[in-house]
This record gives C-alpha cells, sequence and structure tokens, in this order.
C-alpha cells in the first residue's frame, strides 16, 4: 500500500520522538502476523535509559482505529517496553499486542490488559498477561505528538500474573500499582514471580 505524505511524515515524527527519548543508536525489525495479512516495524535499543535493559517500541501502530478520541482528534497509540536485555523475545510480545490491535481485536487504553499474551512465547512462567500503562522509568517522557487529524501517544507493557490480574479486578489498578510498588518489583524482569 503506498504511503502518503501525510503518513511519511506522521512516521517521521514518531521516529523522532522515540530517537530524542531513547538517546542510543536504534535497531529497527519488522514481523510479520501469522496470517502474513499485516507487517509492523519493531524500534529496539540495548542500554535505554540504562544498562542492562533494552527499550522498544513498535513503529506504526498509531494508523490504527483506536476508537477514542483527545480534543476531538482520533487518540492513537505506540505500544512500549522495556526490559532485561537477556530477553529476546520482548519484540515479538510487543508485535503480537500490535497485531492484535491491527485487527481490531481489542484497543488500547491505560489499564487494558490484554489476557494470554505471554504464554504463547513463554507458557511455563507466572507472568500471563499484559497490563498497558503509562511510561515511565524513561529519562524523559514520550509525550503526545499532535497533528492535523490525530493525537498519537505511548502505552508501555507491564507484564502481570493471573493472581495479578485477578486481585486488580476485585482491588483496582491503583492498589495492584500500591502493592507492585510496596513489594519492589524488578519491572524489567519477565520472569518474576507474581507477588500473590
Amino acid at each position: 500500500m503506498e504511503q502518503t505524505y501525510s503518513d511519511m511524515k506522521q512516521r517521521h515524527l514518531v521516529l523522532s520522538r522515540v530517537q530524542e527519548v531513547f538517546e542510543k543508536p536504534l535497531q529497527f525489525g519488522t514481523f510479520d502476523s501469522d496470517d502474513e495479512q499485516a507487517s509492523i516495524e519493531i524500534i529496539k535499543c540495548p542500554d535505554s535509559p540504562f544498562e542492562g535493559v533494552t527499550a522498544y517500541s513498535t513503529l506504526g501502530v498509531y494508523k490504527c482505529q483506536n476508537l477514542l478520541t483527545a480534543d476531538n482528534k482520533e487518540l492513537n497509540i505506540e505500544f512500549m517496553g522495556i526490559c532485561d536485555s537477556r530477553n529476546n523475545w520482548f519484540d515479538g510480545l510487543l508485535s503480537t499486542c500490535a497485531f492484535a490491535m491491527i485487527k481490531g481485536k481489542v484497543r488500547a487504553h491505560p489499564y487494558e490488559v490484554y489476557k494470554d499474551i505471554i504464554p504463547i512465547y513463554q507458557p511455563n512462567i507466572d507472568m500471563k498477561h499484559i497490563l498497558l500503562i503509562p511510561p515511565f522509568s524513561l529519562k524523559s517522557d514520550l509525550g503526545t505528538i499532535e497533528t492535523d487529524k490525530r493525537v498519537i501517544t505511548w502505552l508501555m507493557l507491564n507484564p502481570i500474573s493471573e493472581n495479578e490480574y485477578t486481585f486488580m479486578q476485585t482491588n483496582g489498578y491503583q492498589k495492584l500499582i500500591d502493592a507492585f510498588v510496596e513489594a519492589n518489583i524488578d519491572i524489567y524482569d519477565l520472569y518474576r514471580k507474581s507477588i500473590f
């Protein structure tokens, strides 16, 4: 499909923002969906925001309709995340979230849970689901990008266990976040143990 000038301009704005915030040389990969009907770019940045972890962002999810608005404009998102650099499947995790969005199976808004994404890659660990949260832990904020027709922002992948998900359903996301802070979890470790 041919890219319009507007598409290229928006892609450049998203890419520039990622480059500015991640601060290190970027690596690019392309992932195709299982049915080969869609593809997505994943940006990878080792040792960002600090040594030993890798920051990731999708590039192109913003083109998907999200059924949310901001200032009377369409609100679109990119996914991002940070994990231990020894992990070799986090980029796949991002692509799976992106394809779920692209195919219209889910929307993306803060504190939405994408269920049973992690077992696709690692069936035998405590972490099972992805909780989407506003990004944190970066040296500077990815923020938002406003264009004529849309507002683009980022949501961060935060892995949670089945028990943590159940706790959140009962007590709300803020209580879960508070519990994470109290337990001092390693948010970059996808192999961490569930706190409940």
